[in-house]
């Protein structure tokens, strides 16, 4: 009887025991499934904030350099012979052709001339049905701007075209220095704004006053974004800025920095200062794909730990030590996968973050071009101006645009590198050209730069134009560091070693932890605050110095501060002529 009732009550305590490990596997796959949810739309949201910042930041540089580019159209008409005369009886014949064609050839909507009171003495649309000429604008603000003895700026509807635009104005003199009237240009802004619009993201512009004056959405046009007082739109109506267009308030909720309510929608959030007009760019990105990327992740990887789950348990009910153990063949396979795989993981983020950059060095190049022809065009009107006599300032000024367009050159360096010329470089020259671009930043930050050339003659091989593009970065980088710690002294030093040209930048900042030395040169990770880089320089110059066969090394310093060494390799000696 005992024999036969000692398996009769161990089988329901055996089954008994099976639910309770199977809850507990199930409770435990739950919460790992919902904390893998929770990871990856952590990590997937700062993917797309770190996007919205980079994507920000063009659309800043692209709008910075449309306005840019006419600010100093006006002082030069101003000092025209027949603009002065115009304002002082002469006749406007020759006047109105001459800004016809000024307009045409820079692409602007009007250029148009104002005596004292605000009426239209002459403008590029003279001959057209909607001419400004007869109209007077002495009640728009960059009028009284101007006619007060300073240039003005402007966004609003046009009272006779109904199209908004940028106005930027300036006084015009006569002999005597006294301000007889006005000249004035127009931007249209629709072609900008239908640049936004097909570009298919979401970003806007808003004015001091919180009002959207440029959208990708049109409804979002001239709605506020910020509470604006009553006495305020009532000034803002009596300028006609926005014409006959009541403002009316956008549904526009922000429940943190890093997100924006607009409708009933939830965007990511980015916004940064214009250098123009004190306006604000906010660029927003739907939360949904972060969302659709983290379900995708949550559900790709949940069933592997679902999978992983279910075999530890069906291994765990066998009990069969035999089936557990694999060959050291098979172990020695799964070994090598696993290496392969996370070498294919890095790889995989490596080049995904090269082609990020490729497609923003192709941006800049882009962008660059234009605001780089526009200042060639200003020296260009300049020495019109002065009956084609050149200042040495404006030889300066043209140097440093030649200058320019070859640093957007060094852009295609991540797609082509090598293939600027390499010769002999003096160290000495590289560290006197730097100085001579960076002295005006190191006179506004007061910093005091310290120089030890131990050889000026000192001579390696290479591109000195790449060589001054990695060190003017890493003087960039100290006077960074020296502004975050209130830092004082910079010093750029020039040595050798059995081998190598050294060029060394230490400041006494705030230097930087271990985790972050690790990380400096890779693509897009940066120690600044969100908006002040995007991570590249270091990157870039690493690339640099690779190409030469060199090493960049970066070390915090006991009590503060970094030094970041250049190490190249000597140039050979020049062989002596022989007779």
């Amino acid at each position: 009887m005992t024999q036969q009732s000692l398996p009769l009550k161990a089988y329901p305590a055996r089954q008994a025991a099976r639910p309770s490990v199977a809850i507990i596997l199930i409770s435990i796959t739950t919460i790992a499934i919902g904390l893998l949810f929770f990871v990856s739309l952590t990590y997937f949201k700062s993917l797309d904030r770190e996007a919205a910042q980079t994507r920000l930041l063009l659309y800043k540089r692209s709008l910075n350099d449309t306005i840019e580019r006419y600010q100093h159209l006006p002082f030069v008409l101003a000092r025209d012979p027949l603009v002065s005369g115009a304002l002082s009886g002469s006749t406007v014949d020759a006047l109105n052709p001459r800004l016809a064609s000024f307009a045409r050839e820079a692409g602007l909507e009007a250029i148009y001339l104002m005596d004292r009171s605000g009426l239209v003495v002459a403008a590029s649309n003279f001959d057209k049905e909607q001419t400004f000429v007869g109209q007077n604008y002495g009640f728009r603000p960059y009028f009284k701007q101007a006619i007060s003895g300073i240039r003005g700026n402007y966004f609003g509807v046009g009272v006779t075209t109904g199209r908004p635009g940028y106005f930027v104005s300036e006084p015009v003199r006569d002999g005597a220095d006294a301000i007889v009237g006005v000249i004035a240009i127009k931007l249209d802004a629709s072609e900008l704004q239908q640049t936004w619009e097909n570009g298919g993201e979401n970003v806007l512009a808003s004015n001091p006053d919180g009002i959207v004056v440029l959208a990708s959405n049109r409804d979002w046009l001239f709605r506020t974004i910020e509470p604006v007082s009553p006495a305020r739109l009532s000034t803002i109506r009596q300028s006609k800025q926005f014409g006959a267009i009541a403002v009316e308030p956008l549904e526009w909720n922000r429940p943190d920095g890093a997100s924006v309510e607009l409708g009933e929608r939830t965007y990511i959030y980015a916004a940064s200062q214009s250098d123009h007009l004190n306006w604000k760019l906010h660029y927003l990105l739907s939360e949904a794909r972060a969302y659709e990327r983290a379900w995708l992740a949550t559900i790709v990887f949940g069933s592997a730990i679902s999978l992983l789950v279910g075999f530890a348990a069906y291994q765990r009910s066998k009990r069969i030590q035999a089936a557990l153990l694999t060959s050291q063949s098979d172990r020695d396979q799964l070994r090598e996968a696993n290496r392969r795989l996370e070498k294919a993981h890095s790889e995989l983020a490596r080049s995904s973050k090269l082609a990020a950059l490729g497609q923003i060095s192709a941006s800049v190049v882009h962008e660059l071009g234009q605001p780089i022809s526009a200042f060639r065009n200003y020296l260009a009107a300049e020495e019109l101006v002065n009956n084609g006599i050149s200042h040495p300032t404006l030889a300066k000024l043209s140097a440093v645009a030649a200058r320019m367009e070859n640093i957007t050159r060094q852009l295609r360096f991540f797609t082509k590198p090598g293939d600027e010329k390499i010769q002999r470089v003096m160290l000495g020259d590289v560290v006197s050209g730097c100085m001579e671009l960076m002295q005006h930043d190191f006179e506004l930050a007061k910093v005091q730069v310290r120089q030890h050339i131990a050889e000026p003659d000192l001579a390696v091989m290479g591109n000195r134009l790449r060589l001054e593009q990695v060190l003017v970065n890493l003087m960039q980088n100290g006077l960074y560091a020296l502004q975050e710690a209130s830092g004082d002294c910079l010093t750029i030093s020039v040595s050798r070693s059995d081998d190598a040209g050294i060029i060394a930048v230490e400041d006494n900042g705030s230097g930087f932890g271990e985790r972050q030395l690790n990380q400096l040169q890779e693509p897009f990770h940066t120690t600044r605050a969100s908006g002040d880089g995007m991570g590249l320089g270091l990157s870039i110059a690493t690339g640099i110095i690779k190409e030469h066969d060199g090493t960049l090394s970066a070390q915090s310093l006991p009590g503060g501060g970094a030094v970041f060494t250049i190490h190249l390799p000597i140039a050979p000696p020049i062989d002596e002529p022989t007779s």
